[in-house]
Parts: structure tokens; sequence; C-alpha cells
């Protein structure tokens, strides 16, 4: 729920096998959700770096 609220311009979900996928100018496959984050930060940069802005600020 939260990946999909930071990242608003991708579509975000689990497919029936258990790999992580993330839909938006192009589609990235990872197999856990920490390697679809890193395939995130470096596709799409600006919209990561909102998103820790963000984590960082309900950390505090």
């Amino acid at each position: 729920m939260l990946l999909r609220q930071w990242f608003p311009r991708w579509d975000i979900w689990i497919c029936d096998r258990g790999v992580w996928r993330a839909a938006g100018f192009m589609l990235i496959s990872a197999s856990s959700v920490e390697g679809l984050l890193e395939h995130l930060a470096g596709t799409d940069p600006e919209a990561f770096d909102q998103a820790a802005r963000t984590f960082a600020g309900r950390a505090a």
C-alpha cells in the first residue's frame, strides 16, 4: 500500500508466483520488495527521492 502512495505513477502488485512487479513507462520485476525498490530507484530517481523524504519524515 505504501509503495503505491510513494510511487503514484506506477502500478505495483505481486503476481500469482510471488514476483513483485511495477508498471509505468516500463515493466519492472523483482523477486523481493527490496529488489523492486532498487529498480525503482534507478528507473525513477525523482519519485524514489520523494519517497525517501516522505519515509524519513514518518520515521522522525
